[in-house]
């Protein structure tokens, strides 16, 4: 029993054929698979495939070898590129997005710079009604501390103030403190009202001595006023002259009732003595010198 074998297709022989990637060029055919070797020119003339064989093509899609394998021809049309025909390709592609992307960018730019020159509508801001402040009509009140009374009211009413003062102060008297203080404003009109205190006495050498010596005598003993201004201005007393005397013991500050009632004191425990005899005692020119009404006054808070 024969096999049944369906003989193989001859193949072309060997020779220059259009190439099937590229028909402008020819492509060496060793008579049994295409090679690399392409001859771009027309000068050489492809070799003449025997009369029944297929031209290289337009083989068949498939034929039949000797062995009864099926052998694939070459597919005809677009060729494999090479990689850097592929590299190009990308390299174009690249630009022309590039292109694309920049026209695109560009015209929205242009649409910036025209939205940006397009004029803008101004708007409308209510204006506020300015108003008006009242003018200040406040004045700066004199700092007056440390000066007298007197120039003090000088000083403040001629800045449109008035003074205010402790009832029985003098106008050589020291301000200590002030109301309002010195260097605030305040409206014209206002009262300064001051604090102030006597000022200190300057006394001669004399005076202070005198001064010293009445309140010794005082602190002894129950003196009149005449009695001790005699004491001071005696040639056996202090020794001072009569008008020192007397400012010393006008100033030195005492009670003459206070002092009429110690003396009268000192009679009743020196020795027994009537009403009438301790009156004329505390206002004898020799005695205590005291006024009737000292005198007076000495007897009743002794029991008389």
């Amino acid at each position: 029993m024969s096999d049944n074998i369906t003989p193989a297709s001859p193949l072309p022989p060997a020779g220059w054929y259009p190439d099937p990637q590229n028909a402008s060029t020819q492509r060496y055919w060793d008579g049994a698979r295409w090679t690399e070797q392409v001859n771009a020119g027309s000068g050489h003339p492809a070799s003449t495939a025997p009369h029944g064989s297929a031209h290289p093509s337009t083989l068949a899609s498939a034929a039949v070898l000797p062995t009864g394998a099926v052998a694939v021809a070459p597919k005809t049309g677009l060729r494999a590129l090479r990689w850097w025909q592929w590299a190009l390709i990308a390299l174009g592609a690249l630009l022309l997005i590039a292109a694309i992307g920049g026209a695109i960018g560009g015209a929205k730019s242009t649409d910036d710079l025209a939205d940006a020159d397009a004029p803008v509508a101004a708007v409308s801001t209510p204006t506020a009604e300015p108003v008006e402040e009242e003018p200040d009509t406040t004045v700066a009140v004199p700092d007056v501390g440390g000066g007298t009374i007197g120039e003090a009211r000088t000083l403040v009413e001629a800045a449109g103030f008035t003074l205010t003062t402790d009832a029985g102060a003098g106008d050589d008297w020291i301000i200590t403190s002030q109301s309002p203080t010195g260097g605030l404003k305040a409206e014209p009109g206002t009262a300064v009202s001051v604090t102030a205190e006597a000022p200190k006495p300057v006394y001669s050498l004399e005076q202070q001595n005198a001064l010293e010596e009445a309140q010794s005598y005082l602190d002894y003993s129950g003196f009149s006023r005449q009695g001790l201004i005699d004491q001071l201005s005696s040639e056996y007393g202090g020794g001072y002259p009569v008008d020192v005397a007397t400012w010393a013991v006008d100033t030195v500050g005492a009670d003459w009732n206070a002092e009429a009632v110690e003396s009268a004191q000192d009679y009743l425990d020196y020795s027994s003595i009537s009403r009438q005899g301790l009156y004329d005692q505390l206002t004898s020119a020799y005695g205590g010198q005291f006024t009737p009404d000292e005198a007076n006054h000495a007897l009743a808070a002794v029991g008389y």
